[in-house]
């Protein structure tokens, strides 16, 4: 069964990645090579962000109940995090135009991190408050990364044409090929190498770590 899933998703990224080689030439338009260097980074960075969130969808529920939760507690903890990123999805764009977008996406990066260690408590409140941690960190995830990209876009005099082209191959990347390799590695965390349920948050902060030293460095 192990091998037949990894067959199906490893296809499944294969095709995606065909697809998307794919692409005609008339897709392709000349640019420059100072928007490609800026297209590359911000891919870089958005890659990473976005496994460390694919990383952890898929073991919440699975590990809670290895700490002896049961449905009632785990729904709780679920409508927290849902809730949190709701109230504060209504806010953090106006926060972010005021404190400064880079300065939104390192704290999208810490919050998810400090949101991460708190899966190793089997605590119920700490479990809590990571879930209100990680509700706000999806906030900040899909608004300040793209508003900071059209911001530095037109900034840096880039033509309007060549933001859909970074925005088509961020989706691409973030949530398609990403997405698949975040499931196989997780999976491949938990059954394969028995680093147990809690391993997948673990290698999520790392990528989250590693983007927030790009963003801080570039």
């Amino acid at each position: 069964m192990e091998i037949f899933y990894y067959m199906v998703f490893g296809g499944l990224a294969a095709v995606v990645a065909a697809l998307e080689l794919s692409k005609s030439n008339k897709d392709r338009v000349n640019r420059s090579s100072a928007f490609n260097s800026f297209k590359n980074n911000y891919l870089l960075v958005y890659s990473l962000m976005m496994a460390g969130d694919w990383l952890q969808g898929p073991y919440i529920y699975y590990l809670y109940s290895t700490y002896g939760f049961g449905k009632g507690e785990i729904g709780q903890l679920f409508i927290a995090g849902f809730g949190s990123s709701m109230l504060f999805g209504t806010i953090v764009g106006s926060l972010a135009d005021k404190q400064g977008r880079k300065r939104a996406c390192v704290t999208y990066c810490i919050t998810y991190i400090l949101s991460c260690i708190t899966k190793h408590s089997p605590q119920y409140k700490i479990l809590m408050v990571g879930r209100i941690l990680g509700g706000i960190a999806t906030s900040l995830l899909f608004s300040a990364f793209e508003s900071w990209l059209v911001e530095e876009h037109f900034k840096r005099g880039f033509e309007q044409l060549w933001l859909s082209v970074t925005f088509s191959k961020a989706i691409f990347l973030g949530n398609g090929l990403v997405a698949i390799v975040a499931g196989l590695f997780g999976n491949f965390l938990v059954d394969s190498m028995n680093l147990g349920p809690v391993s997948p948050f673990d290698a999520a902060a790392i990528f989250l770590a590693i983007g927030m030293a790009e963003i801080l460095s570039s």
